[in-house]
């Protein structure tokens, strides 16, 4: 079938569903901006949910170093020692860790002292012990002292004291307690790096440089500048020991030199002035669950395989029932909380994996939001409901493979608002289409009703690709038949005018019930005349037979018409141009071009009560039809004779 009119591409629905689609991403996007915090935690939540929490498809899940394990004094504990943890149960701990060859030990236990004599009596003892059984500065503990604790005699304990950082809850959302670890914190006696980052520099082996070394690694990833940003009051505290400016601050902000790798880092608002108001996403893609975790009271008497702890990072702290509600998290993987041990080795596993998540550039969202939304609006309205569905499908699993790499590669993508965006986009894209189809259907309706059966009507309207015959016009082969009334002038001149009418309409009648017997197309009435198509606009590979059997049964139908009046016919086979012509005001479906004027000159030639068909329509039928030649005869515009024949018999075969 060849197309003529290139109007049959329909502009109309891709047009309307990108608009749709834009209008969806803009409605969307509007909720993300206005939303702002609330917006982005609500996105990051649904994220959690697919990415992190058990029970879930965990598709951020990453696999644990091995490098870190937890040692917890629990129930089982306090049963086998009978007491809590003291000092000497600590030296034996400590002591056992260190000669079965722990890369580094962080005692993240709070250790606090509320003045000088409090010092002497509890804490120096501990720090003692420490700088006793790890000469090498790879143990430390969480110490707290008050300001009248004399400066230089903790300043001989420096590499003794770490602090844990998590446990002051310092950004000001809640829900962020257990999400981003704080990169360093000031006590009032020196600036220092929290348990995380201090661990990693040592289990890696890289030097930190000393306070000077990590004030340095501080300004470059701009952190300096950052904090007093945030506390300019902490520019006094923010200087090296000698009391010298450590830096002029640095505005640049750049990723977080840890060990041998470089972090990205998240600025928070920060309840407290002495914690830096910059810290890690803690990724729990590392299941906390899944953390070598022992018995304190098992290390502290040697009951445990030295293998366990070897070249390790090893944190000791209370079990979460031994842990008052403020020093218990609330995580996303899980319902239930977790203690510091596991937020701080999920804390650690981060920085050794070297993949911290941020934020991706401000235009990525919305472009994936438009993108995905727009496209799935074109596709629903492009197809069927099935395809539509499995379209939309693909592209909200298209973009969660794009969310889920986007994550594992540390970068926060919306998976909250995008997804339903593109969802509604495809059912508007669905609501396109079937709003066109309802058009095409009373289209079809309104051009179609009148001319052929209804049956052929609801056929038509199945058929979009038909679209091209309602806005334009295709070349196909046609058999054209047509029927005229013989003496129905004279006829008329006898009988009034509304009698000429009834009489014309149920001769009409009977020919067009006859038609839509064998589903052919009325074309048109031409006075006393009528024009019928067959193989148009539907498919009929048996077109010529149809034609024959329909003007068989209208003369025989005609002979024993009370009106006395007769027919002749004409039929032929051959190319025309079928379509609509006319204009929006008035238009009609017909058939152009020399087929249909050879019809009407063998209609001419047809005597009363005869059916005249050329040689074309003979050629094609079966041997149900009886036929007698006639002579050739000369139809204008056709250089040879045209062969012609007149039916005179037919027999159904289907009837018998």
């Amino acid at each position: 079938m060849k197309t003529i009119s290139k109007s049959n591409r329909r502009w109309w629905r891709p047009l309307v569903s990108i608009g749709c689609g834009v209008l969806c991403s803009l409605f969307f996007l509007a909720a993300m901006i206005w939303g702002g915090q609330t917006a982005f935690e609500f996105s990051r939540m649904v994220g959690d949910a697919a990415m992190l929490r058990e029970g879930g498809p965990r598709l951020g899940a990453r696999e644990l170093s091995g490098k870190v394990v937890l040692v917890s004094f629990g129930e089982a504990s306090a049963v086998r020692m009978g007491k809590k943890p003291d000092i000497e149960t600590d030296r034996k701990l400590y002591q056992q860790l260190i000669d079965a060859d722990a890369k580094v030990v962080a005692d993240l236990r709070n250790l606090v002292c509320t003045d000088p004599a409090d010092f002497e009596a509890k804490v120096r003892p501990t720090l003692d012990l420490i700088q006793k059984v790890a000469p090498n500065g790879n143990l430390a503990r969480d110490v707290f002292m008050t300001l009248d604790v004399d400066y230089e005699v903790v300043g001989s304990y420096r590499d003794c004291i770490v602090h844990h950082g998590m446990s002051f809850r310092s950004p000001t959302m809640v829900n962020r307690h257990s999400r981003i670890f704080p990169i360093a914190m000031h006590d009032y006696f020196a600036l220092r790096e929290t348990f995380p980052f201090w661990v990693v520099q040592r289990l890696t082996g890289q030097p930190n440089g000393g306070e000077a070394g990590f004030y340095q690694r501080l300004d470059r990833a701009g952190l300096i500048q950052q904090w007093m940003d945030f506390f300019p009051e902490m520019e006094n505290l923010l200087q090296l020991s000698s009391g010298e400016e450590a830096i002029t601050p640095n505005p640049i902000q750049s990723d977080y030199q840890v060990g041998d790798q470089e972090v990205s880092w998240i600025g928070f608002g920060s309840e407290f002035p002495t914690v830096s108001p910059a810290g890690v996403w803690v990724d729990y893609g590392f299941n906390p669950g899944e953390l070598t975790r022992l018995e304190y009271g098992d290390l502290a008497d040697g009951d445990f395989d030295p293998e366990l702890v070897r070249g390790k990072a090893v944190l000791i702290d209370m079990e979460l029932s031994f842990v008052p509600a403020s020093d218990r998290y609330d995580i996303p993987i899980r319902d239930r909380q977790a203690d510091a041990l596991e937020v701080t080795g999920v804390a650690i596993e981060t920085l050794l994996n070297g993949v911290t998540m941020r934020l991706a550039a401000w235009y990525v969202s919305p472009a994936l939001l438009f993108g995905f939304s727009i496209f799935a609006c074109v596709i629903a309205a492009s197809f069927r409901a099935r395809w539509a569905l499995l379209g939309v499908g693909v592209l909200l699993l298209a973009y969660l493979v794009i969310c889920t790499l986007a994550f594992r590669d540390g970068w926060f993508l919306d998976m909250a608002f995008t997804p339903v965006s593109i969802f509604l986009a495809g059912v508007l894209g669905v609501g396109v289409r079937y709003f066109e189809e309802i058009r095409w259907r009373q289209r079809i309706t309104d051009l179609f009703g009148r001319y052929v059966p209804r049956a052929v009507v609801n056929q038509l309207v199945q058929q979009s690709e038909l679209q091209a015959i309602v806005v334009g016009g295709v070349t196909r082969e046609v058999t054209v038949m047509f029927a005229d009334i013989r003496g129905f002038t004279q006829f008329s001149e006898r009988l009034q005018p509304e009698d000429v009418l009834e009489e014309l309409n149920g001769l009409l009648e009977v020919m067009v019930r006859c038609t839509f017997e064998e589903e052919g197309t009325v074309d048109k009435f031409i006075g006393d005349a009528i024009l019928v198509l067959f193989n148009a606009p539907l498919d009929q590979t048996d077109h010529a037979e149809r034609a024959c059997r329909v003007a068989w049964r209208i003369q025989e139908a005609l002979r024993s018409h009370e009106s006395g009046l007769s027919i002749g016919i004409g039929i032929h086979t051959g190319k025309a141009v079928v379509g609509n012509v006319g204009t929006p005001q008035r238009m009609e479906y017909t058939a152009i071009g020399n087929t249909v004027n050879v019809a009407s000159r063998l209609c001419d030639r047809a005597a009363a009560g005869e059916i005249v068909v050329s040689g074309e329509v003979a050629r094609q039928l079966n041997g149900s039809f009886q036929m007698e030649a006639n002579e050739p005869m000369q139809v204008k515009g056709i250089a040879e004779s045209l062969a012609t024949s007149r039916l005179v018999g037919y027999q159904d075969v289907a009837s018998e």
